[in-house]
Formats: structure tokens, sequence, C-alpha cells
């Protein structure tokens, strides 16, 4: 899946609107692959990269996307409303692809 923004002029106070369009890929094959791996295959691939498959198998919700891409802050990596921001925690991705990091060294990102 991938985005085309286009960021309109900012009004007096108001936000700038993104023209968000959502291009969703063909992830048949990939599919077909993920239903191909056997039982034994499959524990250790999902021992390995948590829940990646099962997460080619969610049905994307473009108009939620179309939504919440007008109040995404890339620089803070957040979503930035009225009078809060909204991050998902550390805790929320490790449920999201059902991989706990416990034990494991997180990705420090320096420049």
């Amino acid at each position: 899946m991938r985005f085309e923004t286009k960021r309109e002029p900012e009004s007096e106070g108001l936000k700038k609107k993104i023209d968000a369009k959502v291009l969703e890929n063909n992830l048949t094959s990939i599919r077909e692959l993920g239903q191909k791996i056997k039982a034994v295959q499959r524990v250790i691939f999902r021992k390995r990269y948590g829940n990646l498959l099962g997460l080619v198998e969610v049905e994307v919700q473009k108009f939620a996307i179309t939504a919440l891409a007008q109040y995404y802050d890339p620089p803070l990596r957040c979503f930035t409303f009225q009078d809060f921001q909204l991050v998902p925690t550390i805790e929320e991705f490790e449920q999201i692809v059902d991989m706990p990091l416990e034990g494991k060294i997180s990705y420090q990102y320096l420049e």
C-alpha cells in the first residue's frame, strides 16, 4: 500500500488539507505463498517474524486511512489532533504483529 499526497496551502488558523490517494497492492501471490507453507515452517516463520502473514490477510479500510492521513505528522511520527497526540506504544505494536520484544534490543534511529 502506498499514499500519494498533496497539501493545500494553510488558511487563517486552519490545518492544511491533504489530498490523499490510497493505492492498494495486489497481495494475491503473497497470500497464496503463505497458504503453501507447511505447518512446521509456519511455526518457525511465526517465531522469527511474528504475525506478518496474518497482516497480509487484514482488509484495508481505505476511507479510514484517507481520513487519518489528514492528522498524521511525519516529523513527530504520530497523529496530531486538536488537543492530543496519538502514537501506538511498543506494547501495542507487539500485540498487532504478535511478536514479543522482551529480551531484544529495540531499534535506535541515528541520523
